[in-house]
């Protein structure tokens, strides 16, 4: 799965909201409990998956995201505490192995994770970026990043950047050859969510 790079220029201009110095989720309806969950009749038990698949995640990034293993292929979303959306049109932040494999319905069925790294945008990771994008350096300097990567069984992978995590809400972008790509999403706590209504 490819996002188009430059889009982060759009994205900064009509989809952020700067508010305060800091990137502000739009306003969006809470869901309900228990709906963020994938519906009952597609999971399956992720025992049923190869012994290489991970279904863990390291618990920083448990704190947000989940992975469910489905008869489509495992995904990778926000977790049932945490709500993550396309600013643009409210679609839920969800990836699948198979689609970053390039497999659709059906044929994503056995597609799964073999690993996601979750580590810190080091220095040398910024530099890099901003020599690539250097527009992004407005929402990237001075702020906590984190690199989050979802590798597939597939032998591919997609890469994000996941600025200011412990902030509720934050954003997070994919990454391409070019800079930041798009489409960037946020990713809320029900808490804060509940406490806006």
């Amino acid at each position: 799965m490819r996002f188009g790079s430059g889009a982060a220029r759009a994205i900064l201009t009509a989809a952020l909201v700067w508010a305060g110095g800091a990137l502000a989720a739009p306003e969006v309806k809470a869901p309900e409990p228990g709906s963020l969950r994938p519906p009952a009749d597609i999971l399956i038990p992720c025992e049923k998956l190869p012994k290489e698949a991970v279904t863990k995640l390291p618990a920083d990034l448990a704190a947000w995201a989940a992975t469910y293993c489905t008869k489509f292929g495992q995904i990778f979303n926000a977790n049932e505490t945490h709500f993550g959306a396309f600013p643009d049109n409210g679609v839920r932040a969800t990836f699948s192995a198979a689609t970053i494999d390039g497999k659709q319905g059906d044929a994503g069925a056995g597609s799964f994770f073999t690993a996601f790294v979750y580590v810190d945008f080091t220095q040398a990771d910024l530099d890099a970026l901003l020599k690539i994008d250097p527009v992004v350096a407005r929402i990237t300097v001075g702020r906590k990043l984190k690199k989050l990567e979802l590798q597939t069984n597939g032998g591919n992978a997609m890469t994000f950047l996941v600025i200011e995590p412990a902030a509720d809400p934050f954003w997070v972008f994919p990454m391409t050859d070019k800079g930041l790509g798009s489409p960037a999403f946020f990713v809320v706590s029900l808490a804060a969510l509940n406490r806006n209504r």
